[in-house]
């Protein structure tokens, strides 16, 4: 495989800085983009990461009306490249979210991963945001995701809400915070980690060495 040009989506949803820097320490091209680039220039890009931090109702707001998200369903992923979603990124690949939505509503997401986000439900001694670092367990430790990462390895997360697949096979890896929540989903060449690989130091870097690893279709 040629060496990944990698466009990071810079929608206004959080700092991703720390997103750019992570990646600019492998081998690749990375090109921060607040505006999504024509068909004939996205054609150069290889790997395509989705980082953001924030509400679900809010980031599929700023999605619509920057185009981000015409050019993520209709032009990335028609594509079948490979897109990575991190934190609130991940979130909004799924069908739907409660965040931010009006009592007893849902906000419609992407859908490139059926699923629904919602907030996490936590015994009355532990606190949300979940901040800090838990273990990773992989349910499909044969994901190209997964090579080389132990079982059980620590990831850094900061979130209050979860991906809840539909399906169960669309459920990479899972963690714990007062119940066990999906922590990686993955469908096709689209998928997404709940926790900060950027902030997960040996770990983190590992799994974005994975992500770039996958060929483009």
């Amino acid at each position: 495989m040629s060496r990944p040009s990698v466009l990071v989506i810079d929608a206004g949803l959080g700092n991703i800085g720390s997103v750019v820097a992570a990646l600019q320490r492998h081998d690749c091209y990375v090109q921060r983009a607040p505006q999504p680039p024509t068909p004939e220039a996205t054609a150069a890009f290889t790997h395509a990461v989705l980082p953001g931090v924030g509400a679900f109702a809010a980031g599929m707001e700023v999605l619509q009306a920057s185009g981000w998200q015409d050019w993520v369903k209709k032009v990335w992923c028609q594509a079948d490249r490979p897109l990575l979603g991190i934190c609130l990124g991940m979130q909004l690949l799924a069908s739907e979210g409660t965040e931010g939505a009006p009592e007893g509503g849902v906000v419609a997401g992407l859908d490139l991963i059926p699923g629904r986000v919602e907030r996490l439900v936590v015994e009355s001694d532990l606190v949300l945001p979940h901040v800090g670092w838990n273990a990773l367990h992989w349910q499909s430790p044969a994901n190209a995701l997964a090579h080389g990462l132990p079982d059980g390895g620590d990831m850094y997360f900061v979130h209050s809400y979860a991906f809840q697949p539909h399906d169960p096979v669309h459920g990479l890896a899972v963690t714990e915070y007062g119940g066990r929540f999906t922590a990686v989903v993955g469908r096709g060449s689209c998928s997404g980690v709940q926790f900060h690989p950027e902030k997960s130091q040996r770990l983190g870097r590992r799994l974005l060495e994975n992500f770039l690893a996958l060929s483009p279709c």
